[in-house]
């Protein structure tokens, strides 16, 4: 079932006061609760979710974490309308911020995890559940979560700030003087634990104007550049 008719392009194009973006972007996922279908179709990110859970979530975070601010606006760009996701303007529509917004996730990995919790209530949370055939006729088996290290779990975190990072710098020349913001989702709570996953980042030559990470299962922010 589609659902993508619960929020109209119209409303993502309209800018929000940072100080109240967050809870914006909060609304529109809540709009996907109402039935255990439309849950289904959230957790998939299927159609305008994905932008959603993917570009406004993060943009959501950053701007109460950096902005909160009543004079400052969100102007997010749904679809591919800009080369980049979003603006930060002031109150007479002066640029102050350019962001092109990525997450460092493991996309094959997670959608098959959500088929998983789709399909029985659960998932392992950093391995991928066994099955068989493709998307179009994958065929899931309930797999039980195993034991992983800490030390693994910061391995697996750092590679994938980095591997989001670099395909970003690889189309370099389409983000002039902008910041790339990386969403992280990091079941971790202790600050010494995400300064050593962020200490292992490697800048690259001629990179963007600014880097900065969101964690969006907290309010976890670092600026890396």
């Amino acid at each position: 079932m589609d659902f993508n008719h619960l929020i109209s392009k119209q409303e993502l194009q309209k800018p929000i006061s940072t100080d109240k973006a967050f809870k914006w972007v909060e609304s529109l996922l809540n709009r996907f609760l109402e039935s255990e279908d439309s849950k289904r179709f959230l957790r998939l990110k299927n159609g305008v979710t994905q932008e959603l859970i993917d570009e406004l979530y993060p943009l959501g975070k950053y701007s109460k974490n950096y902005y909160n601010n009543p004079d400052i606006f969100l102007k997010y760009y749904p679809g591919s309308e800009k080369s980049f996701d979003a603006d930060f303007i002031d109150g007479k529509g002066n640029l102050i911020e350019k962001v092109e917004v990525t997450m460092a996730i493991d996309g094959q990995q997670q959608r098959i995890q959500s088929e998983a919790i789709n399909e029985f209530g659960h998932s392992p949370v950093y391995q991928t559940p066994n099955y068989t055939g493709n998307r179009r006729n994958r065929v899931l088996k309930e797999t039980e979560s195993t034991t992983i290290s800490s030390d693994k779990i910061f391995e697996i975190q750092t590679k994938r700030i980095q591997e989001a990072y670099r395909k970003k710098h690889t189309n370099i020349i389409k983000y002039p003087n902008m910041t790339l913001l990386i969403g992280v989702d990091i079941p971790l709570f202790m600050e010494w634990e995400y300064e050593r996953i962020i200490s292992q980042f490697e800048m690259l030559e001629n990179s963007f104007e600014s880097i900065k990470c969101v964690n969006v299962s907290s309010d976890h922010c670092w600026v890396l550049k």
